[in-house]
């Protein structure tokens, strides 16, 4: 059976190449996810060598007290210490080119080379007071030579010379500056700034432990090695990481869900074309395992050299995905783990994928098998049951998970979408037929006809190519409508909560507004009001001391769920959703002599973010639990906002740290996330669909080289290559509309659902389908069609008529 086998792989090695596609897409998908995984880790490793580079011990201050000069200076008269620097972070906010803050950070340079934690990339470092570097990443709209303007923490101007750009590996979490500036130039920016570390470099001659234990005798600090530091910074740092690993790993099990199917179509229809053939070597006396046994060596021969290709698939993808994502040095670290699980994972789902036709294969008695084929099998009874049982299941779980808390409902909203999309799948064989004739009545001509009635031929092959098209589909049109649900609740949460136009707020964190901003901007022609709001730690006696929000007049109206809400007056108080199931307050109730007067839900958003509970700006210094607000804005309501907005910026001008956004801007601002998620989900979620296209190329394929006689016949009765070609690509056609419209059903259908469950918690989302979006990736797979039927149509009419119909 060996030398059978191996014959059988020398004879049609076209036909397993095409099964060999899908495995090597998928197992690319699986190898690239980890390779993915791993860059990530590398990425964030590699900045924390950075970070750590020539540092052989690094001091924190212990609770209570501080790194300052005075501390410095004494690690520096400690035997051994080569060189010590403080390292501070103050924000320091840049002025644009177009005159507003953009968000930066600022550092002092580095004295002593080895223990700078970035590499120059153009000019020089810092020297003098005055200079400046700037991160290469961030020196969009600045020249060498050029002035920048940084604002101080109290929002004073300094201009500063940029004299150098510099780079480092990818923050990975770890944050930092974007700005280099001389130690003294530091100082003028933060005039208090205290050191968050004093890292330390030893002598070479001296001994490192020692040293460590001499500078731990410096009093108000903890010491600990390099080695130590990286270390904690590196689990500071890493549990970013296993969501991200999370994240690729569910879309490389769709990936090798997607090509089982895919697989399992391709190995069934080879079975079927090689019955004769495997009922001659039943007749001459191969018994059932051998058979099977067969068919299986043959699948684990095609994973393993679909696995190995697709290993170097993955760390393909994995570097263009690193690029797109504009990640200037790309990581491919190759570990055994990934090659291991790459090629196993390709295998055993090979095997297991061919299992199934392999096993069919043995079920059929060799004197059926040598007789004239015939036409396939139609669905029966038991997968209709089977179906509707299925469908039963889905519509009862959602029913349940509407009734449910938003915890339990989610879990059976999953529960529901496996089960419609197995019931979609289950029933595909029994609604195929009837689709593929409807849509060859609405399409005219021959080509038409004849792929409607080859579609047709084979329900069970056609509902296969098109179920995994169905199942990437799905997920596609789930995660964009969920997507645009959030984003739309977001919006219209806000366009309901905030009635005003622009919100102002400071670019410096530690600088709050200057109290009269509100009627400096309330003047402003245009302007028809405006309103104060400041966050700050509230005491709210027994229940506890709470994130609340201050506001002055009624431009804020976040939704209401219990009492009303107004204007907050004098001696009134209105609580958040979550404030009041904490705490069990509700509207009647009293909490430091302050009455409920409404339970409300909110959207947070840059600048509108009501925390807790909202109060009027009067009651803050009786709940404040100091004098300080960490957070405020300004909120402006417009007659014409798009002719005010240059006054307000004009107004806006001698408060150099006032941030103007648009309501617009906050929406995007609040939408960027959600969208850049939603871009690397497409991307993923891509190759998944391209690997269903490479089956519905495959099936195609392989249905070609079945039908030979069938196409030498028709072109004998005058039929053309090219309608030969135009029937098989109006056949894919077919395939991949009853793919798209079973997924995007699944996938709409189970949105709306999880938009409902997750509505009834509060969560600000609607079921808004982005039918723009969804009209694209259907157009897309519609244009996809017909590319992946062009080497199954030109192969189609290329046999000669006589040789076709000689064919077995």
């Amino acid at each position: 059976m060996l030398r059978t086998v191996l014959a059988g792989l020398k004879a049609r090695p076209l036909r397993l190449l095409l099964s060999a596609v899908a495995v090597t897409l998928g197992v690319t998908f699986v190898a690239g996810s980890f390779v993915l995984t791993d860059a990530v880790g590398a990425g964030l490793r590699e900045a924390v060598a950075y970070q750590t580079r020539g540092v052989d011990a690094s001091i924190r201050a212990k609770r209570g007290a501080d790194l300052d000069d005075t501390t410095l200076a004494a690690v520096r008269r400690v035997p051994g210490v080569a060189a010590a620097e403080g390292r501070a972070t103050v924000g320091s906010p840049v002025l644009g080119p177009d005159g507003r803050p953009r968000d930066a950070a600022a550092t002092a340079s580095s004295t002593d080379e080895r223990l700078r934690p970035y590499d120059l990339a153009d000019g020089r470092f810092p020297a003098a007071a005055g200079e400046v570097a700037m991160e290469k990443n961030s020196v969009e709209g600045f020249a060498l030579g050029g002035p920048v303007t940084v604002l101080d923490e109290t929002g004073g101007r300094h201009t500063l010379t940029l004299v150098g750009t510099f780079s480092r590996p990818g923050d990975a979490g770890l944050g930092g500056a974007t700005l280099v500036v001389p130690p003294e130039t530091l100082r003028q920016l933060a005039l208090k700034a205290m050191f968050g570390e004093i890292v330390v470099r030893a002598s070479p001659d001296a001994d490192k432990a020692q040293l460590v234990a001499d500078l731990k005798k410096t009093p108000g600090v903890s010491v600990s090695t390099g080695k130590e530091a990286a270390a904690q910074l590196l689990r500071e740092t890493a549990p970013n990481t296993a969501g991200l690993a999370k994240f690729f790993t569910a879309f490389a099990v769709l990936a090798m869900v997607v090509a089982a199917m895919v697989i399992t179509n391709s190995f069934t229809i080879l079975v079927a074309q090689r019955s004769r053939e495997l009922a001659l070597l039943r007749c001459v006396g191969a018994g059932k395992r051998q058979i099977f046994g067969s068919v299986l060596i043959e699948a684990a021969v095609v994973g393993a050299i679909a696995s190995a290709a697709g290993l170097f698939g993955g760390l393909g993808v994995a570097a263009a995905l690193q690029a797109v994502a504009g990640q200037e040095t790309v990581y491919l670290p190759l570990t055994t783990r990934t090659v291991v699980a790459a090629l196993a994972i390709g295998i055993l789902v090979t095997a297991l994928a061919a299992s199934i036709p392999a096993w069919s294969a043995t079920r059929v008695a060799p004197i059926e098998a040598l007789r004239t084929p015939t036409e396939a099998k139609r669905a029966g009874r038991l997968r209709a049951v089977f179906a509707m049982i299925l469908l039963a299941a889905g519509v009862g779980s959602g029913v349940v998970a509407l009734q449910s808390t938003v915890e339990d409902g989610a879990a059976l909203a999953m529960v529901a979408m496996v089960a419609l999309l197995g019931a979609t799948l289950a029933a595909g064989p029994l609604v195929a037929g009837p689709v593929v004739r409807v849509l060859g009545s609405l399409v005219p001509g021959q080509p038409a006809d004849l792929a409607a009635l080859n579609a047709d031929r084979n329900p069970k092959r056609t509902a296969a190519s098109a179920a995994a098209l169905t199942i990437g589909l799905a997920v596609v049109a789930l995660a964009t409508t969920v997507a645009a649900g959030v984003e739309a609740g977001r919006s219209q949460g806000l366009d309901e909560q905030l009635a005003a136009d622009f919100t102002v707020t400071s670019a410096v964190s530690s600088r709050p507004l200057p109290a009269t901003l509100a009627d400096t901007l309330a003047a402003v022609p245009g302007v028809t009001a405006t309103a104060t709001r400041r966050s700050f730690s509230g005491d709210l006696g027994e229940y506890g001391t709470f994130q609340l929000t201050a506001v002055s007049g009624d431009l804020l109206r976040p939704t209401v769920l219990s009492g009303s809400l107004g204007r907050l007056g004098p001696g009134q108080i209105a609580i958040g959703k979550e404030l009041a199931d904490q705490t069990g307050l509700a509207v009647g109730d009293t909490v430091r002599s302050l009455r409920v007067v409404a339970v409300y839900d909110s959207v947070d958003a840059p600048g509108v973010d009501l925390g807790f509970a909202l109060v009027d700006l009067a009651e803050q210094g009786k709940l404040a639990m100091n004098g300080e607000s960490y957070d405020g804005s300004v909120l402006v309501k417009a007659a014409d906002p798009g002719q005010v907005r240059s006054s307000l910026e004009q107004a806006l001008s001698g408060t150099p740290i006032a941030k103007l956004s648009s309501l617009q801007e906050l929406k995007e601002e609040a939408a960027e996330p959600l969208r850049a998620t939603l871009n690397l989900l497409w991307a993923l979620t891509a190759l998944a669909v391209l690997i269903a296209f490479a089956g519905i190329a495959n099936t195609l394929s392989l249905s070609v080289l079945e039908r030979t006689r069938e196409s030498a016949l028709l072109r004998a009765l005058g039929v053309t290559r090219g309608g030969l070609g135009a029937a098989l690509t109006t056949e894919s056609v077919f395939v991949a509309v009853l793919g798209a419209a079973c997924g995007l059903f699944v996938g709409i259908a189970s949105a709306w659902l999880i938009t409902e469950v997750a509505s009834s918690g509060g969560e600000p989302i609607v079921f808004a389908p982005p039918w723009g979006r969804l009209g694209v990736l259907v157009a897309a797979a519609l244009v996809a069609a017909p590319l992946a039927a062009l080497v199954p149509a030109r192969r189609s009419g290329r046999a000669p008529v006589a040789a076709g119909l000689a064919a077995d």
